[in-house]
């Protein structure tokens, strides 16, 4: 009797480790695009190839200071790099 429930344990449990393992590994080498949000929420026409399927490519994100004057702005004088920012 001991050996049939030990035989039966073995099994369930090498069953339901083997489940368990591929839903951890399915879970550890899920990416999302940086952009995944945006494109639930508010999917741009331009977003979207010839066939209609959503692109997901990369993209640049562009954020302007509120009252920046594209007249005004100097690309000799108002780019910085990386060693220009006070961390």
């Amino acid at each position: 009797m001991w050996y049939v429930i030990t035989a039966l344990c073995l099994v369930v449990g090498v069953i339901g480790g083997w489940f368990a393992a591929e839903r951890y590994i399915a879970f550890m080498q899920h990416t999302e695009h940086d952009f995944e949000e945006l494109f639930a929420k508010n999917p741009h026409p331009e977003l979207y190839d010839d066939e209609g399927n959503l692109d997901r490519g990369d993209y640049m994100a562009i954020t302007f200071d509120p009252g920046f004057d594209p007249e005004q702005w100097d690309p000799e004088t108002d780019i910085t790099g990386p060693d220009d920012i006070d961390y």
